[in-house]
């Protein structure tokens, strides 16, 4: 009988992925500004009688097999750094350092005493990279695509050359052929499943999203700039139609982009959906793992 029972316990476990049986996984937001634009300009059929908080963070990881960053949020130079956009979309590019937690992701991380083994982007555009400048040692991984995107003659407004060094220590990769979550291709960050990366192409070509697995009931997916406003999942909508011109590289193929996080939402709910810049569901992601608001 004692023989049964330890057999049991071990296709239990065996069962289960690595992530669930043990946290070994810790996550920290860092809050580099905050915007308030009108709602309707961030969601198709938005109030144009209320403002949005938005955010602009970067996620901190620390494994036993690494500390990753993925994303930078806005850097020491964020504010020159714009002056290299075209006018019109500076203009249309207001944010605020003021209210963020303790500056840029380079002041945090040496008050915090951290080293990064690396950095993981989601994509390109300014207020997700705008922090490697502060981080130049640092490796960043990115697909091929996005890589390409960065040296794209006028990609995107918010894509420009003093975001990026000839120093910066570029490491791209692709992802398998292995689905992850009804996505058909991945990469599993750390070999454990508690950090899996996934395709999410439209925003810009090699735009990626990032599951993380704490606990069986801490389960996250940042999906970058795929949309802005979390309603947009809620009802199936994209930006505002001004903000596509200006921010999405494929409008057609984030609406699949929508219709494939619906249909996450519908089949694992508990998996908490985080857009980078709706302050709420970043507050949302910060309840979850226990961190003050």
């Amino acid at each position: 009988m004692k023989r049964f029972w330890g057999i049991l316990l071990t296709l239990t476990l065996v069962s289960f992925p690595t992530w669930s049986q043990k946290s070994v996984l810790k996550m920290t937001v860092l809050s580099t500004g905050s915007a308030y634009p009108i709602e309707g300009s961030t969601i198709q059929g938005g109030s144009w009688f209320k403002k949005f908080k938005m955010t602009h963070p970067a996620f901190l990881f620390q494994h036993p097999k690494g500390t990753v960053l993925f994303d930078t949020g806005l850097g020491r130079t964020a504010e020159k750094q714009t002056q290299d956009m075209v006018w019109w979309a500076r203009i249309a590019t207001e944010f605020s350092q003021d209210e963020a937690t303790n500056g840029p992701v380079a002041d945090q991380l040496k008050k915090m005493n951290i080293k990064l083994d690396k950095i993981i982007v989601s994509h390109v555009h300014f207020d997700h990279v705008s922090g490697l400048a502060d981080l130049p040692d640092v490796p960043v991984e990115i697909q091929p695509q996005e890589l390409a995107f960065t040296k794209t003659k006028d990609a995107s407004p918010a894509v420009f050359p003093s975001l990026f060094s000839e120093k910066t220590l570029w490491n791209t990769y692709e992802l398998e052929n292995k689905e992850y979550e009804g996505y058909p291709k991945s990469r599993d960050v750390f070999a454990d499943g508690s950090l899996v990366l996934v395709g999410l192409p439209g925003h810009t070509p090699g735009s990626v999203g990032l599951f993380v697995n704490i606990s069986a009931t801490q389960r996250a997916f940042l999906v970058g700039d795929t949309v802005w406003n979390s309603e947009a999942i809620e009802k199936g909508v994209p930006k505002f139609w001004l903000a596509r011109m200006f921010a999405d590289n494929k409008p057609d193929e984030v609406l699949k982009r929508i219709e494939e996080l619906q249909a996450l939402h519908k089949r694992k709910p508990e998996i908490l959906i985080v857009p980078s810049h709706d302050a709420a569901s970043v507050d949302a992601l910060k309840k979850m793992i226990g961190q003050d608001l």
